[in-house]
């Protein structure tokens, strides 16, 4: 992605796995956790445009 100029990061670190929060009692948390392992989150909002939508869906079926 980096190489193509789109900006892509992993998803956000769920709650029950920051520091802070590691000694807290919690209820399930795995489909959570494997969208932070395996997730990523992709340019989207309401400005991006088809053109630039149809070239970062090509860099990711590329990279698939």
């Amino acid at each position: 992605m980096e190489a193509e100029h789109i900006e892509a990061r992993p998803g956000w670190k769920p709650m029950h796995l920051q520091p802070i929060f590691e000694r807290s009692e919690r209820s399930g948390g795995s489909v959570a956790e494997s969208f932070f392992r395996d997730g990523l989150c992709l340019p989207s909002g309401s400005n991006l445009s088809l053109e630039d939508l149809a070239r970062v869906v090509a860099v990711v079926r590329r990279a698939c």
